[in-house]
């Protein structure tokens, strides 16, 4: 049962990695935050959307972290479009609090802060949004990102460094292990619990 559990928390590890958004198509949003829950595996910022939603003059020229800048993230502003979803409201899901605070933002997103993101809306729910640059209230300018993003879908523009096709997500660890090593502890769980069932039902006949 607890080699089971663990893989069960294994699992959790990849949640919410790049390539479960549209990395293909970077968009510009900013709103005003409604909701803050701080946390691991990734703070998530219910940000209601400013309509119609513009991109801000000089946005590819902006300053951005030099890391950010190494990994495509010039690039990625060049092709970013306006946020043009039916969406009112997306929640932001942000790196890990540790990333966070080593890339300089030690404090929390405020309820009422106005924010400014570059990212993606995610494939499946479309009031998800993955920043890879986040703009506080204040002006500064946190990176999201610290790997490559994954190789663009068949038939979808790359990115600019997407060459790695990096399938890790800001935690640190390559995409496929986690859930690799996952499904290897379930079925490991599996078969002990079956082994001591069999020996259960030998020691009864």
């Amino acid at each position: 049962m607890k080699l089971m559990i663990a893989g069960l928390a294994l699992t959790q590890v990849l949640h919410h990695g790049w390539e479960e958004f549209r990395t293909e198509r970077p968009l510009y949003v900013s709103g005003t935050v409604t909701e803050v829950k701080w946390g691991n595996p990734h703070p998530e910022v219910r940000v209601r959307v400013t309509s119609p939603v513009a991109l801000p003059a000089g946005l590819a020229e902006r300053s951005i972290p030099a890391e950010l800048e190494e990994i495509g993230g010039r690039e990625v502003l060049r092709r970013t479009e306006p946020f043009d979803g039916r969406e009112q409201e997306l929640v932001l899901v942000l790196a890990p609090v540790e990333r966070l605070s080593a890339w300089g933002m030690d404090d929390r997103v405020a309820q009422g802060e106005r924010l400014e993101a570059v990212g993606y809306v995610s494939r499946e729910h479309a009031d998800e949004f993955r920043p890879e640059l986040l703009v506080r209230g204040d002006g500064r300018a946190i990176r999201q990102r610290s790997v490559p993003l994954p190789a663009a879908p068949s038939g979808a523009p790359a990115t600019s460094g997407a060459g790695a096709a990096s399938r890790a997500d800001d935690s640190g660890g390559p995409g496929m292990l986690p859930w690799l090593a996952g499904g290897a502890l379930l079925v490991a769980g599996a078969i002990v619990v079956a082994v001591r069932a069999g020996r259960r039902r030998g020691g009864d006949t």
